[in-house]
This record gives structure tokens, C-alpha cells and sequence, in this order.
């Protein structure tokens, strides 16, 4: 079963007009199959597919789609690295990820990133097209398990005092920055973290604007600062 949190616009009690999909998986039967099975409802007026990440990312800059579903692993990193992009660039689309693995962390940080459902990758075809159907609504879905996990870890967010200038951070954005304060180059990151230096460099004007810096020097600047009070917090 899958909880579906209605947006403000309350659901699914109003016309929506046929909508268009991005499958984005590296796996391409799997990707066809489903490309096959979706335009099949009657409100889904196109499906276009896209089997790497760079494809997917093209496609969404050039093509406006309602809903992007994505395998959580592809070719190059994952879909955190895509939805990095998309929120980065104010993308309009709707975001669902299709995943084997249910880690809060991942999780939280994909909501952060504009997330609208997260589902196993076995779920079930038929409870797909209604998630599909209803992110286009606005709203959320999550699984009933993934739900109280989640809220956990929000509350485990806000609770933390005092709040750190990073918190505002996906755990990528950090683990960008804190290779970029150790001195490597933005190539060398990209080929650590096997995504693309396009991507790294999402992830930077992502964290650039998320700390209100101005350079990469200055979020390094930061980063080296918070560390260091951290170290003196522990010591204190």
C-alpha cells in the first residue's frame, strides 16, 4: 500500500489534462515495457524514454513533461545527481523515483530536492499509473513504512540545535564540498563519485546558493570554518 498526501489543490477532484512522462532507466527493456504499458491510459498522451542520465537531462532541458520517472541507480551516479538538476534549474516537472533501496537519508534529501514520490522498484504497474497520475495532481506518495521513517528523520532534523550553516545541504552537496575543501578538482570529484563534471557542477551552484556565497572559495571558506568549530565544540 502507498500513502498519497494531496497537495493544496486537493487531490485528484479536479480535471487534469493528458500529461506526458520521461521514463528515464539504463535498463532498456525494462524502460520499454514500461514506455508500453503507460501509454495504454487514457490520460497519458506521450511517454518519451531516456537511458542515460545525460539523455534524461537533455531531454528535460529541451522538452517540457509532466512527470519524470526515475530508476534511483543510472549510468552515471544516481537519481539524487538528476533531481539536483532539476531543482537547480526550476525544471517544471514532477519527480518519482523508482528504488531497491529505501534509505532515509536518500530519501529526505530527494524531498529536499523536489521529490514527489518515492516507490519500490517491484510496486505493483497499476499502483505506478495512479502515483503518476496523482503527482500530476500534486500530490505525494509515499509508503505507509517510508512515511514514519521519513518523519523521523525530519524530526531529527529540526531538532538538532544549534543549527549549522550546511545543514541545508543533501548529503551529496556535502560530500561535494567537502572534497572540493580537501583541493580536489571539480574532474576529480566527478570521477570519485562516477557522475558526470556537468553534474558536480549542478552541485556546486546548488550549494553556492543554499550557503548565499558567492564563489566555491568562500563555500570552502565555510565548510574549513565549520569544521573547525565543530572540532573546538567537541573539545570545549
Amino acid at each position: 500500500l502507498v500513502v498519497a498526501l494531496s497537495g493544496a489543490d486537493g487531490g485528484s477532484s479536479q480535471f487534469v489534462p493528458p500529461i506526458s512522462v520521461l521514463v528515464v532507466d539504463d535498463h532498456a527493456l525494462f524502460a520499454d515495457v514500461l514506455k508500453v504499458r503507460l501509454m495504454r491510459e487514457s490520460f497519458i498522451e506521450s511517454v518519451d524514454v531516456a537511458y542515460t542520465a545525460a539523455d534524461a537531462t537533455a531531454r528535460l532541458r529541451a522538452q517540457s513533461f509532466d512527470v519524470a520517472v526515475l530508476d534511483f541507480v543510472l549510468d552515471e551516479g544516481t537519481a539524487l545527481d538528476l533531481l539536483a538538476v532539476i531543482s537547480a534549474e526550476s525544471i517544471p516537472v514532477h519527480p518519482v523515483v523508482l528504488s531497491a533501496f529505501d534509505a532515509v537519508q536518500d530519501i529526505l534529501d530527494a524531498l529536499m530536492l523536489g521529490l514527489r514520490a518515492w516507490l519500490p522498484k517491484t510496486v505493483d504497474t497499476n499502483q505506478l499509473i495512479r502515483a503518476v497520475q496523482g503527482v500530476s495532481e500534486g500530490e505525494v506518495w509515499l509508503s505507509p513504512v517510508l512515511l514514519g521513517k521519513v518523519l523521523d528523520g525530519l524530526v531529527a532534523r529540526t531538532s538538532r540545535a544549534p543549527s549549522g550553516p550546511l545543514d541545508a545541504l543533501t548529503s551529496r552537496e556535502r560530500e561535494v564540498l567537502e572534497y572540493m575543501a580537501e583541493g580536489m578538482a571539480r574532474a576529480d570529484i566527478a570521477s570519485t563519485l562516477r557522475v558526470s563534471v556537468n553534474t558536480v557542477r549542478t552541485h556546486v551552484q546548488n550549494l553556492i546558493s543554499k550557503l548565499g556565497v558567492h564563489s566555491t572559495l568562500e563555500a570552502v571558506a565555510m565548510a574549513l570554518g565549520n569544521e573547525q568549530d565543530s572540532d573546538r565544540s567537541r573539545h570545549a
